[in-house]
C-alpha cells in the first residue's frame, strides 16, 4: 500500500478544517440575507410602509440649472413580524441589517447629504422605523413662459428601489404635532424671498422610469408662485421711467435739434446699460418669457423716440416747422399709450 506523503495530509487536513469553519458562517449568512431580501408580507400580500415627510426648508430656486434646494425629514415604518419579542424596550439596529424599502430620491441632482445615522428603531411588537434628514438639491423642469408671473408645481420623488407597486405598497402616515398632519407637513418659514408657496401634499406616487414599469413610491409636491410686485420695483419700474424719459424730447420745441436728439440718445444709452444690470436678475432662457417681450418693447419704444427727433428735425430744416410741432404733440399722447398697450399685452395679454 502506498503512503501519503506528509505534504499532503496537510494539505487535506487544512481544506477540511476551513470547510468545517466556514459551514456555520455559510449558515448564518444565508439567514441574514432571508431576512432582509424577502419581504416581511411574505404570502399575505404586499408589505405596506406608511411615510411622513416634513419639508424643514425650501432654500434656493435657480431657474439657470433647473433645480431647487430642500432641507427635509423623512419617516418610515412598517410591520416586520419575523422581528418581535418579549420585554418592553426598543431595539436600535444596523439599517442594513434587516429588510427596508430602500427609499432613494428618484430626481436628486448632485450629492445628498444624511444628517442622522443608518438605523431603525425596533418596538417589541416588529414596528420598524426610519427616520432620516436629507439636504440635497432636485431636478424641476421649469417653463419659464410667464415670468415674471409664473406658477410652478415642484416634486421630490422617492421610490423604493426594485420593489414594484405589487410587492410594495406606501401609505401616508399620521403624526400629531400641534394638529394631525397625514403623509407631511411644511415648515411656516422658508428660506424663499421671491416665491409664495400656495399649497403642499404628500402623496402615493409610483415611479415609471419607463412605461409599464412601476416602482412603489411616493412624492412630495408644492405649488409656488413668484412673487410680482418684487419685479415690479426692480425692473419693470426703472424701465419704464427711461422709456418715459425718451419722451421729454417731444416737449422740446423742435427748432431746438440739438436737444431733442441729446435727450434721445441719452435715453438710448441708459437702455442699453440697464439691460446690462438686468443679466444678473433675468433667467438666460432659449425662449421669450413675458419679461423678455416687455423688455424688447420698451427698447423698441425709446428707438422710435429718437425716429421721431430725427424725422422733425428733418422737417425743420426743410422749412416745414408747423409740421413738425404738430407731430411733437401727437406724439406726446400717442407714445404714452402705446407703451400702455405694451404693458399689458407682455403681461397680461
Amino acid at each position: 500500500m502506498m503512503k501519503h506523503p506528509i505534504g499532503s495530509r496537510r494539505l487535506f487536513l487544512t481544506a477540511l478544517l476551513a470547510t468545517l469553519l466556514a459551514f456555520p458562517a455559510f449558515s448564518l449568512a444565508g439567514k441574514m440575507e432571508s431576512s432582509t431580501a424577502s419581504y416581511p408580507g411574505g404570502e399575505e400580500g404586499p408589505t405596506r410602509v406608511q411615510f411622513f415627510v416634513f419639508m424643514a426648508d425650501i432654500e434656493d430656486i435657480d431657474e439657470a440649472t433647473q433645480t431647487f434646494s430642500v432641507n427635509m425629514y423623512v419617516r418610515l415604518w412598517w410591520q416586520d413580524k419575523r422581528l418581535t419579542q418579549s420585554g418592553t424596550s426598543e431595539r436600535i439596529l444596523p439599517l442594513d441589517s434587516i429588510w427596508n424599502p430602500r427609499v432613494v430620491v428618484a430626481n436628486q441632482h448632485g450629492f445628498i447629504r444624511k444628517s442622522l445615522p443608518e438605523t431603525v428603531r425596533v418596538s417589541p411588537d416588529g414596528t420598524v422605523t426610519y427616520d432620516q434628514h436629507y439636504v440635497f438639491k432636485v431636478i424641476q423642469l421649469l417653463k419659464l413662459f410667464d415670468f415674471p408671473m409664473d406658477r410652478h408645481k415642484f416634486r421630490v420623488q422617492f421610490v423604493a428601489t426594485g420593489s414594484t407597486t405589487h410587492k410594495l405598497v406606501f401609505v401616508p402616515g399620521i403624526v400629531k404635532s400641534e394638529r394631525e398632519l397625514t403623509g407631511g407637513g411644511i415648515s411656516r418659514e422658508l428660506s424663499l424671498p421671491d416665491w409664495d408657496i400656495m399649497e403642499y401634499e404628500s402623496r402615493v406616487r409610483p415611479y415609471e422610469p419607463i412605461a409599464g414599469v412601476k416602482a412603489a413610491g411616493f412624492a412630495f409636491e408644492f405649488k409656488a408662485k413668484r412673487r410680482f410686485p418684487f419685479y415690479f420695483w426692480q425692473v419693470i419700474l426703472p424701465l419704464a421711467v427711461i422709456v418715459a424719459m425718451s419722451w421729454a424730447a417731444f416737449w422740446i420745441d423742435p427748432s431746438l435739434v440739438a436737444s431733442q436728439i441729446g435727450v434721445a440718445t441719452s435715453s438710448i444709452l441708459s437702455m442699453i446699460a440697464y439691460r446690462f444690470v438686468l443679466t444678473n436678475l433675468l433667467p438666460r432662457l432659449p425662449y421669450m418669457t413675458r419679461m423678455d417681450y416687455f423688455i424688447l418693447g420698451s427698447t423698441v419704444m425709446v428707438f422710435l423716440a429718437l425716429i421721431e427727433v430725427i424725422l422733425t428735425s428733418s422737417l425743420i430744416y426743410g422749412n416745414r416747422g408747423e409740421l413738425a410741432r404738430k407731430i411733437d404733440r401727437l406724439s406726446r399722447l400717442a407714445f404714452p399709450v402705446g407703451f400702455l398697450v405694451v404693458f399689458f399685452l407682455s403681461f397680461w395679454g
